[in-house]
């Protein structure tokens, strides 16, 4: 999965200024990280929270944003059986979140911190700088952009809010 997206992110790549390189990638990054989490895991019989967590935050952010941003943005450009693809694309990655959430464990505040702070960052980024090629290329409208851009930043509040309680969460039973 992640070779095949990364043939689409390439050309993002080559068009964004390298010190944005990092908030480029969507669909070539996570299942990437996934996939090292899942060899870590065999390897140490652990996961690195840290990258469990990054990973989660993100499938579960942009699995919610699936459906919504490609309904919107065929209504807007016509059907597509391409973009009809990439909410079950976006899904089939964002699944591992069922298999991995048990696994989500305290992590030190700082990196906590870190992890929001690059999909506001992200957000703010796709939607006003070079770093998403649908605005690079003028493909979607700006009512679509402004209207994911909000979406967005409501489903990362959320899923901040959902990771907060679980692992901030301290059980009656250990007080």
């Amino acid at each position: 999965m992640t070779f095949g997206a990364l043939m689409i992110d390439l050309h993002d790549f080559v068009e964004t200024p390298v010190y944005l390189w990092a908030f480029v990638p969507v669909c070539s990054l996570y299942p990437f990280l996934l996939a090292v989490n899942y060899l870590l895991f065999l390897m140490r019989g652990k996961f690195s929270q840290f990258l469990l967590q990054f990973s989660l935050f993100g499938i579960i952010g942009y699995g919610i944003m699936a459906p919504f941003f490609y309904a919107y943005y065929m209504f807007e450009t016509g059907f597509a059986w391409y973009e009809f693809g990439n909410i079950f694309w976006v899904w089939l990655y964002a699944s591992q979140a069922f298999l991995l959430w048990k696994y989500v464990k305290r992590i030190p505040w700082w990196q906590f911190v870190i992890i929001p702070a690059y999909f506001f960052e992200k957000d703010f980024l796709d939607r006003f700088s070079v770093t998403w090629s649908y605005v690079r290329y003028g493909v979607v409208s700006m009512n679509l952009m402004n209207v994911i851009f909000v979406l967005l930043l409501v489903v990362h509040a959320g899923v901040l809010f959902v990771f907060a309680r679980k692992i901030f969460h301290v059980s009656k039973d250990v007080r």
